[in-house]
């Protein structure tokens, strides 16, 4: 065991290489991870990773954990990491995972060691003051909400950016975790619970719903040469969603979805609907709303992932879900057609047959990927039992886990097709796809928000409460077939996070302040 100077205690699991591991990637690509779900469309497909593979996956195991004192806002704890190679440290060249904390913190770990390279508390710069307590219940949690993201390889210095609760923007050194520039005021309140940072030619780009703070539902971006910021107009009344905040098409396209509130098109409200702004100036530029769209608000089964860009017959194409439990795939050139209505393809329901708008459907974000054959995947986190049946099963799934749909062309139209439901998860995270393997977190969050014996919402404490520990698994990817399971390794739960996998790497960050490091043993 070795000791830190003031984040806790850590711990190193096996011995000689394992814990001396190197970084490298497939065709002279270095694997990093610098962006919520890996890049800025939003596809969770790991494209560098060979050090994995399906035939060694099964010696995965835990190399090291790091005890932080991160403290816990509401259910918030730690953002998505980020893993970055060839950081030129004090100590020499590292490869760093960088996780951002509930409680304005930044942590820079050794990936290979589990060793703390440098952390930093970033201070209060509003002047607005800081509120006691945790915030509202485990919506409106005054808690650090955005997965920062990092500038490219190359870069002097190297940045990464950060959002944090005092709702301004810092640029930190990767090396060191330096301030490189005075921090900038992102967005226009406190506490506003922005989503996962993008990054594009030289803007940062987030999305806040939900009205936390008062700060309102809009897309905002930070032009770091200039400093000037943009906020989507009109602001929606419906939140915009997801967690991992807007994607990126090709040609810098912003696209986000929306949550339930008022639908009047002519004064540019669009609740349920997916919306895409141009990069520059965040004008509204198409949307698409499902013809059910008021029976999905009046029953909160609204659309709420982050979208999913990928390439598709020369354009992009982007596919969305939500609580309803359907799949919806959108033509990049017109996402709803001239009625705004018109979708590439519509899935019938796949799950959540019992409309149940707080435990079952889709969450968070989706996952792409293409294989050798040039057959696209589409994967997805559900909550509870499908509702049509999978070519391939491994056992009854009561509380859901990841399913996997096949993008085919059949008579000449685009057509999502269930593939394979993997094993039963409790509250699966957004999958990551890594050299033919689905990397998951069965978090062991519970999700229920409204208790049927008490009445009202459940707490935060609430739901702490009645979560479990997580477990990592590895699937195959082409079939659901589990290849490795964590077991009793992790300790505590986590909530609407995930993991990253690079370099050999698989880390993530639980709701107790531990940061846990897997690898080959």
């Amino acid at each position: 065991m070795r000791r830190l100077l003031s984040i806790g205690a850590i711990v190193c699991l096996g011995c000689g290489l394992a814990c001396l591991r190197s970084t490298r990637g497939q065709s002279a690509s270095i694997a990093e991870w610098t962006t919520d779900s890996f890049d800025p469309e939003r596809d969770g497909w790991q494209r560098d990773e060979t050090k994995l593979t399906r035939e060694n996956v099964k010696h995965l195991g835990l190399l090291w954990k790091i005890k932080t004192d991160n403290k816990p806002m509401g259910m918030q704890s730690f953002r998505e990491p980020l893993i970055l190679s060839g950081v030129n440290t004090s100590s020499g060249a590292k490869t760093l995972a960088i996780l951002a904390g509930s409680s304005d913190n930044v942590y820079a770990i050794d990936a290979d060691s589990g060793t703390l390279a440098w952390q930093k508390h970033l201070a209060w710069s509003s002047n607005r003051p800081q509120q006691r307590g945790e915030g509202w219940g485990f919506i409106c949690t005054n808690a650090l909400s955005a997965t920062p993201v990092a500038t490219v390889k190359g870069t002097d210095p190297r940045l990464v950016y950060v959002a944090t609760r005092d709702g301004y923007l810092h640029a930190l050194d990767v090396s060191s975790g330096e301030e490189k520039d005075a921090a900038l005021e992102l967005l226009p309140g406190i506490y506003g619970k922005p989503y996962g940072l993008n990054l594009f030619n030289g803007r940062v780009y987030t999305a806040t719903g939900q009205g936390c703070g008062g700060v309102p539902n809009a897309i905002y971006s930070a032009d770091m040469k200039t400093r000037r910021v943009t906020a989507s107009m009109p602001a929606q009344a419906g939140g915009i969603w997801g967690v991992a905040g807007p994607a990126i098409g090709s040609d810098g396209t912003i696209y986000v979805t929306t949550g339930d509130g008022p639908y009047d098109p002519p004064a540019g409200q669009l609740s349920t609907s997916v919306l895409a702004y141009t990069p520059d100036t965040l004008q509204l530029k198409d949307y698409y709303t499902p013809t059910n769209h008021e029976w999905l608000t009046r029953r909160d089964l609204d659309i709420n992932t982050t979208p999913v860009v990928f390439p598709y017959q020369g354009r992009d194409v982007i596919v969305v879900s939500g609580k309803e439990g359907r799949y919806i795939l959108l033509d990049s050139q017109s996402l709803g057609g001239d009625d705004h209505e018109t979708p590439l393809y519509r899935t019938g329901l796949i799950s959540n047959a019992e409309a149940n708008f707080q435990t079952e459907g889709t969450w968070g974000n989706l996952t792409s990927w293409q294989d050798e054959n040039g057959l696209r995947w589409i994967l997805a986190s559900i909550g509870g039992p499908t509702a049509v049946q999978f070519p391939i099963t491994h056992g009854l799934a009561p509380h859901g886990g990841v399913i996997a749909l096949k993008l085919e062309d059949k008579t000449g139209k685009p057509e999502l097709v269930p593939s394979w439901l993997s094993r039963d998860m409790n509250t699966a995270e957004t999958p990551v796809i890594a050299n033919h393997m689905v990397f998951v977190l069965a978090s062991g969050e519970f999700t229920g928000q409204a208790s049927d014996t008490q009445g009202g919402l459940y707490t935060s404490e609430d739901r702490i409460k009645r979560s479990v520990p997580a477990k990592l698994y590895v699937l195959d990817a082409e079939t659901g077939t589990q290849l490795y399971s964590s077991e009793d390794q992790v300790a505590s739960f986590l909530h609407q996070s995930g993991i990253a996998v690079a370099g050999g790497s698989v880390i993530f960050g639980t709701f107790d302040g531990t940061i846990y490091g897997f690898g080959l043993k």
